[in-house]
């Protein structure tokens, strides 16, 4: 480890739980791509991705910050001195954005250096990846990422070129519990430490699907595919769900489970274990441009069910939109853990997942249009993708809406959280389910 810091804050309690699962070997990254297009005379070369990028550092304290000289004990974010681009940024040639994404998945960050927590490689089509630590942002932060650099970019250069950007000494974004209430109400405390002390045959878990258990041998081997939905159909499917008051994230929950439902071939299933991020930004008032981590989950088991219901897609958003305010008490039962991450983590090796799929949906990536007689940058497919693939759902399904209406979906998978012909079997039937909504809507 470097000279140490000033140190910024201790971690919070979900920053440490991202912390610890990475120190543990069980997690790499969480990335967010965009395909840039420069206007006329303008490329994504050294000196103009290190003028943008600079802007963008120094606006995000997160940006400048590693982790402190211990991080597996009371863990805190130290501001780093100096941040030099040419350390972090990457340029690569155009290839496979799914090859791309998995070996940026295999990639861990070297936590005793003096860099930053997150790197960034641009691609020769245009493509710009960056990847980041869970332990300072969620999946919202990707987007925040790209908004300050699409800005910047429009910007035009202004150092030329120079990689070394000194820091500001602006603070981090308070950890989530002093931003709102997370405190868990006594049912709650009963009922998650019921659901960690019990047999899991006295759970709900019992008759729930949730891929093969937690592997005893940590890998971090994974497979991407990416499932892109153009601006039509994007338009199309979200008035078919308004018409029946659901969502996205309703429709690709409530079409996920019947597809599983129908590629199981035990009986012993009764249902499917599911997880759906929550963001906590809207409660506790803090910006989409703001690069923290607010973030619960819904979890759920559903019953198997092998035909798609407007009913239960509808139903489902109004349990997603229910439990917004109750669900920060998931972050607060982790302080019942006192400390103890490392310990929770190892205990879940060998044994049942906790979710057969997680469905992740970031929301649209929304940005300010220059007039229309300017010659401006512009940005459109995007991919959102995360590892957590050894305890982790069996099945994540990570999905983002770009500038120009098109939803892009990554599915991914661990080696051995379910079968490769079990998930490729998943994407086709999940393809031809989108398209048999859209033509019974038509």
């Amino acid at each position: 480890m470097e000279q140490p810091g000033d140190i910024v804050r201790p971690a919070g309690l979900l920053e440490r739980y991202h912390i610890s699962r990475f120190s543990l070997g069980l997690d790499s990254c969480v990335i967010m791509t965009a395909q840039y297009t420069p206007p006329e005379g303008c490329f994504l070369d050294e000196t103009t991705v290190y003028d943008a990028l600079t802007r963008v550092v120094e606006a995000h304290a997160a940006l400048s910050i590693r982790l402190g000289q211990d991080p597996t004990q009371d863990p805190t974010f130290e501001r780093l001195q100096k941040v030099d681009l040419s350390q972090v940024v990457e340029f690569a040639d155009a290839c496979s954005l799914e090859a791309a994404l998995e070996a940026q998945l295999l990639r861990k960050f070297d936590t005793t250096s003096n860099l930053p927590l997150w790197r960034v490689v641009v691609f020769g089509d245009g493509t710009i990846c960056f990847a980041w630590h869970h332990g300072f942002g969620d999946g919202k932060s990707g987007l925040a990422f790209h908004r300050a650099l699409f800005a910047s970019l429009q910007e035009g250069k202004v150092r030329g070129g120079d990689p070394v950007v000194i820091p500001s000494k602006d603070l981090m974004v308070p950890p989530l519990e002093m931003a709102t209430d997370v405190s868990p109400s006594w049912r709650k405390f009963a009922v998650e430490v019921f659901g960690l002390l019990a047999p899991v045959s006295w759970t709900h878990k019992a008759g729930s699907w949730t891929g093969n258990p937690v592997p005893l041998n940590i890998t971090l081997q994974n497979h991407v595919r990416l499932i892109d939905f153009s601006p039509d159909v994007v338009s199309t499917l979200l008035v078919l769900s308004r018409s029946h008051k659901a969502t996205i994230t309703s429709v690709f929950h409530e079409l996920a489970i019947s597809v599983i439902s129908g590629l199981l071939s035990s009986e012993k299933y009764r249902t499917i274990s599911s997880g759906v991020p929550i963001s906590l930004r809207d409660l506790s008032g803090t910006s989409n441009d703001a690069m923290c981590n607010y973030v619960s989950a819904l979890m759920s088991c559903t019953a198997l069910n092998f035909e798609f219901s407007w009913v239960r897609a509808a139903q489902f958003a109004v349990d997603l939109r229910a439990y917004v305010r109750t669900s920060p008490e998931e972050i607060g039962m982790l302080k019942y853990l006192n400390g103890k991450y490392d310990a929770f983590f190892r205990g879940k090796l060998g044994k049942k997942r906790g979710a057969g799929i997680e469905i992740s949906n970031v929301g649209r990536f929304e940005v300010k249009r220059g007039s229309s007689d300017e010659q401006t940058w512009s940005i459109g497919r995007m991919v959102f993708a995360q590892c957590d693939v050894v305890q982790g759902a069996a099945l994540k399904l990570s999905v983002v809406g770009d500038a120009l209406g098109g939803i892009t979906m990554s599915v991914i998978w661990g080696a051995g959280s379910v079968s490769d012909g079990f998930a490729e079997g998943f994407i086709a039937n999940f393809r031809s389910g989108i398209e048999k909504l859209l033509k019974e809507g038509s």
